[in-house]
């Protein structure tokens, strides 16, 4: 099986640094757990990726601020898993922090800097036309210092539409699709000063779950006539932990069983279960990830595996899934690569 990751080369802004070299392709060992790198592509903060559903294509952008002019970038996928850049496309936005597919012909970016989405048509070559369409959001929130303007964070795809958490604002703005064009449909409020950043949603499609970077806290969101809405919000912080919360990504089980959630600072995944009779998270532990700053991990197609890119120790941590407790084992590390903030399965 075979994971790509990104990863910052450049320094971003102060304090987020990087000393990675660009895009990876590993091989992974499902019986195992060992991850081997085979190959490189080197360009600048290619921090989030995305990759076409036939596995020909993969796209990614460069995460800089406006002044510098990012580009989305489109990549040809070799059969060694070598990748060859196809064309790129100005964003004209600043600190693109994420990136997915809406419908098989048009891909989305979300700009954190700037708090605006970015949608780009795909053609049949693999290659980017210019934008279509740039939506902007507006607005700011109770926190001064990271909430003074929108702040798009994640681009989610469920049914035909399309959802972006925006840590700015504390709301989460839901587009409609319709021919491979955005229209807001509605918004849902989350809690104030919880920056919302990424989302999952349940595989039965009543149930959401949102990461808030803010506070730690994650938000259960449930389906009411044709809407998602907050019902209940729990921290997902050790108890133990007194520094300031940076939680980061989000990822329920294949089955919708457990949730995880990465956060930075307290250094661990945290493990729910989730109770649908209940409607609640219930506490299964804490896992440490062996690093620090587990920006990104990835739970394997086959559902067995859970990785851990820790972006400020240079690893990869691989651990396995007990699907009767949701306890993760760690299995195996890797640490071929520097500064990985997104993994993303061929």
């Amino acid at each position: 099986m075979i994971l790509y990751t990104g990863s910052y080369t450049n320094e971003v802004l102060p304090g987020l640094e990087g000393f990675g070299e660009g895009i990876s392709a590993f091989n992974f060992d499902e019986e195992t757990g060992e991850l081997k790198r085979l190959q490189v592509e080197e360009d600048i903060n290619t921090a989030y990726l995305a990759i076409s559903k036939d596995g020909q294509y993969l796209y990614s952008f460069q995460e800089v601020m406006p002044e510098k002019h990012p580009h989305v970038l489109a990549y040809k996928i070799h059969d060694d898993k070598s990748l060859t850049l196809i064309n790129k496309q100005p964003i004209l936005g600043g600190l693109p922090c994420h990136i997915n597919f809406v419908d098989d012909k048009t891909l989305v970016v979300a700009c954190y800097w700037t708090g605006n989405v970015h949608v780009y048509p795909i053609n049949e070559d693999g290659s980017i036309d210019p934008h279509s369409q740039i939506l902007q959001h507006e607005g700011s929130s109770v926190n001064k210092d990271r909430q003074e303007a929108a702040h798009t964070h994640m681009v989610y795809k469920h049914d035909d539409q399309v959802f972006v958490p925006d840590l700015g604002i504390d709301k989460i703005v839901v587009y409609d699709i319709d021919n491979s064009r955005l229209t807001e449909a509605y918004r849902i409020d989350t809690p104030l000063g919880g920056g919302p950043r990424h989302l999952d949603i349940h595989p039965n499609g009543n149930y959401g779950f949102l990461m808030n970077e803010l506070t730690g806290d994650v938000s259960i969101l449930k389906l009411n006539n044709g809407r998602f809405e907050v019902i209940k919000n729990m921290n997902s912080l050790p108890e133990s932990y007194k520094g300031i919360p940076s939680s980061s990504a989000i990822k329920l089980s294949k089955d919708g069983k457990y949730l995880y959630c990465s956060n930075r600072g307290s250094e661990t995944i945290t493990i729910f279960k989730f109770n649908e009779d209940a409607e609640v998270l219930e506490l299964i532990g804490y896992q440490d990830v062996f690093g620090k700053t587990p920006r990104d991990f990835a739970i394997s197609p086959c559902g067995n595996w859970l990785l851990v890119a820790n972006q400020d120790s240079f690893t990869i941590e691989v651990f396995k899934i007990d699907h009767v407790t949701g306890l993760l084992n760690k299995v195996s590390s890797n640490a071929e690569s520097k500064s990985i903030s997104c993994l993303r399965w061929l």
